[in-house]
């Protein structure tokens, strides 16, 4: 018989275990880590338990230890699924492309609480919380932001020299400033102020 299994350090989200051949039912999957995801941003991480999230999702708690052995595990499988949302085709117009972009990140953070989560990953001190949600969610984000910043520079909208990451977070950075301020800057007003000093 073997020993139980000893919860350690956050683990990479794992792939859910399939037992004996049987396939599983990936909804079930999809259940349990948006059941995730809302518990952490309503409760945090020490108000989230294997116990909530089986009876949030309406699976059992067996259901859920199958895939996910320890809590630490399915918080780690919950923030890695926090991947972008419906992401707008570029249109090749720099600043209807970056309005269009902060609205849906507007969007997406407010449907799922995402700023509750990322308060929850900074107060990680091991920082493993924080590079899941980086890896999985903000760093792709800030991708789509430079991609259409940097597009801008190649056909001759944008300064040669412009400094596409540092535009990126004036763009993206005020979503988090809005919200610790208690405000909303409309998405046209961000980009309009950035882009007046990008432009040619």
């Amino acid at each position: 018989m073997h020993a139980p299994y000893a919860p350690g350090p956050m683990e990479p989200a794992p792939s859910p275990v399939t037992r004996r051949g049987r396939v599983k039912d990936r909804s079930k999957d999809a259940a349990v880590l948006d059941a995730t995801v809302r518990l952490l941003a309503e409760h945090g991480v020490a108000g989230t338990s294997m116990d909530r999230v089986a009876a949030a999702a309406g699976v059992s708690k067996v259901t859920v230890y199958t895939r996910w052995p320890t809590k630490n595990a399915l918080v780690g499988a919950a923030l890695a699924h926090l991947r972008l949302g419906d992401v707008p085709e570029p249109t090749g117009d720099v600043r209807a492309d970056l309005v269009a972009l902060l609205d849906a990140m507007r969007a997406q953070y407010e449907a799922v609480g995402a700023m509750s989560i990322l308060g929850t990953c900074l107060t990680d001190r091991d920082g493993v919380l924080l590079d899941i949600v980086r890896e999985n969610t903000l760093l792709p984000r800030r991708a789509l932001f430079a991609a259409v910043l940097s597009a801008g520079v190649e056909r001759g909208e944008l300064q040669d020299d412009l400094d596409v990451e540092a535009a990126t977070s004036l763009v993206v950075g005020t979503l988090y400033a809005d919200h610790l301020a208690g405000r909303t800057t409309p998405p046209e007003t961000v980009v309009a102020l950035v882009l007046s000093g990008a432009g040619r």
